[in-house]
């Protein structure tokens, strides 16, 4: 580019140069430059500090915008345009068979311009095409909460020709050392995963906390052509705990008496190990001003009815991704669940109620019999622990009809029936919106079965059961380079004006906007755009009480699909292009021999203009220092 400038320049002093990268082909790094004597010493300059692009290549939208710059209504149509695109041809740009847009739009461009070349850059990079990747790190947890094992998994890619072995994977948290775990082989287009446990800090004043920073890297011995996709970044926004609601239809002050007493002993056992749950109990009527948005996972216990209020509130938290766990028990109304909260399979209740069944003197009693066990609820259970389940005694339950035809479809899933005559359903799921119910049609105190006495299944249920509804935040803020940076706020609790810290520890003022619902909603957002590069970022908030501001931390990661290095067959390019007068040159090829210093007497003014493809030249670029190292 550098020479095709000069000679430009020498030879055509009233030229003019525009330069877009397919990274960021919104923005123009030159558009229509006169190349005077200046400019061409600042346009020189500036190449010669271009840095391979961390962002995704979008070659169809980069040939668009040259084609508004050809558009006759756009003035256009008068200018002489010659079009150059420099790229290295991989197969994910330029296979004809997936991308049919960009050879029907380098034929309009090649019938609008006064020249169209594609100029390989990549020609001598066959055979370099072996790259290993790093695909995702995966936290299989919902929530990381410290002072609690947390896993994640690391996942690699074998991108190149030949299997990778003895893979060396290092995951780094903070400011700790990096733990190393090997991967032994990884077949030709194949993928390998590395396990991980870390256990974040506790501190003692739980205000403290703060987010940590993962970072994964691989070190190929060998077959790795390029070095910018074997890190990737991880934000662990460690919590306290899963917070979770309790909504007690039958409180008392009683020992022991309470609906939820024993849910809160089984959720919140006494002892040194930490449950990783916070708890709040509160009673149905706070139901209607309490800020549901503060909880994972809210159980309702034997409340006897919601009134329009409440039951809207919690059908949106649960639209919105909540997990509700829905107990019956001898105070509902059932008419009422009927009616409102089944509402013919549209409501949260995903069963018909057909009035109470059992023993109401506990003489007799139905046994518990797991349907799916490969449930995560229930797979503890499976094997020897089955055993676990068998004293579990139910006295009394709500009979229910589930609709058919949501069992069907998925929407509702029995996993534990009971053994009485009508294998009347104990335990099922539905789905709800984003969100999920988990319907349990006995009680979860002593009042209908001795579930509470099998101390054992009792916890391990309850405990799987709250984990598995939900909702998984463990992977916020994860976003490709060149993605949105989103985060809400509410008003009540910070300040609208804060600032993000990019990768490189710039600070970059940042306000908030209101949503949807106006400059009356206290939900506001906060967006940035401006992420070219990968690494982490962080948003600042500034409580409104004046204390220590808080930091949402966000990981920028590249596109794995940029690490497929396999070039097209240049045959099948020609192909596509069919009689377009469009000529393929090599990039050693002078202007001289592209025609671009020729007599052009009839023209009044003309443009050259370059297409850097990212990860074409750019990527040719990096494979370059790649095979230096």
């Amino acid at each position: 580019v550098t020479n095709w400038v000069t000679t430009l320049a020498s030879n055509n002093a009233d030229d003019s140069f525009t330069l877009l990268f397919a990274s960021r082909p919104d923005r123009a790094v030159y558009r229509d430059e006169p190349l005077t004597e200046d400019g061409v010493n600042q346009i020189l300059e500036d190449v010669k500090n271009l840095e391979v692009a961390d962002a995704s290549s979008q070659l169809p939208k980069a040939l668009a915008e040259i084609e508004e710059m050809l558009d006759p209504s756009s003035g256009g149509g008068s200018i002489n345009r010659i079009v150059y695109v420099v790229s290295d041809f991989r197969t994910r740009d330029w296979a004809p068979e997936t991308q049919k847009d960009v050879f029907e739009s380098l034929k309009r461009i090649a019938e609008r311009s006064a020249g169209l070349y594609l100029v390989d850059a990549g020609g001598d990079t066959a055979g370099s095409a072996d790259n290993v990747v790093i695909e995702e790190i995966v936290s299989r947890d919902k929530a990381l909460i410290a002072g609690v094992p947390s896993e994640f998994e690391v996942t690699v890619r074998n991108r190149g020709q030949s299997a990778v072995t003895d893979l060396s994977v290092k995951l780094t948290a903070g400011e700790m050392l990096p733990v190393e775990r090997m991967i032994d082989r990884i077949g030709p287009g194949e993928t390998g995963a590395a396990s991980f446990t870390f256990t974040f800090a506790r501190p003692q004043d739980l205000s403290l906390l703060e987010p940590v920073r993962l970072q994964a890297e691989i070190a190929p011995e060998s077959g790795d052509a390029l070095g910018d996709d074997d890190v990737r970044y991880f934000p662990a926004r460690v919590t306290s705990g899963l917070n979770v609601l309790l909504i007690d239809g039958d409180p008392s002050s009683v020992y022991g008496e309470s609906e939820t007493f024993f849910v809160q002993k089984a959720l919140a056992p006494r002892g040194r190990a930490i449950s990783g749950l916070d708890l709040t109990v509160v009673d149905d009527v706070e139901l209607e001003t309490l800020p549901l948005g503060d909880f994972e996972v809210i159980f309702l216990a034997n409340v006897y009815r919601l009134n329009d209020i409440a039951r809207q509130r919690l059908e949106a938290w649960v639209e919105d991704g909540g997990g509700l766990v829905m107990v019956l028990g001898d105070q509902i109304d059932e008419e009422s669940y009927t009616n409102d909260l089944h509402r013919n399979g549209e409501g949260l209740l995903p069963v018909a109620l057909r009035g109470i069944r059992g023993d109401e003197d506990g003489n007799s009693w139905a046994l518990l019999e797991p349907r799916n066990l490969s449930h995560p609820v229930l797979r503890l259970f499976e094997g020897d622990g089955s055993p676990l389940l068998e004293g579990v005694k139910v006295f009394q339950w709500w009979g229910s009809t589930v609709p058919q035809a949501a069992l069907d479809s998925g929407q509702v899933e029995v996993l534990a029936a009971l053994g009485d005559e009508e294998k009347s359903p104990l335990l099922l799921e539905s789905t709800f919106g984003e969100g999920r119910v988990m319907t349990v049609t006995s009680a979860l105190d002593l009042d209908w079965n001795n579930w509470p006495t099998e101390a054992a299944s009792y916890l391990i249920m309850l405990q799987e059961m709250t984990r598995h509804m939900a909702p998984k935040r463990s992977g916020a803020g994860v976003f490709p380079v060149g993605g949105l940076l989103s985060h809400e706020l509410e008003l009540t609790e910070f300040r609208p004006d804060g600032a993000v810290i990019t990768p490189s520890g710039s600070s970059i003022p940042l306000r908030a906007l209101p949503k949807a619902g106006g400059e009356q909603s206290t939900t506001w957002e906060m967006r940035f755009e401006d992420t070219p590069r990968r690494g982490f970022y962080e948003i600042e908030l500034t409580p409104t009480d004046g204390g220590d501001p808080d930091d949402v931390l966000f990981a920028a990661n590249v596109d794995t699909s940029e690490g497929a290095l396999q070039r097209v067959d240049m045959k099948s390019v020609e192909g596509a292009l069919g009689e377009a007068p469009v000529k393929i040159v090599t990039a050693s090829a002078s202007l001289i021999d592209l025609g671009a210093t020729k007599s052009r007497s009839e023209y009044w003014r003309w443009a050259l203009y370059v297409l850097l493809a990212f990860l074409c030249v750019e990527l040719f670029y990096g494979w370059w220092l790649g095979v230096r190292r």
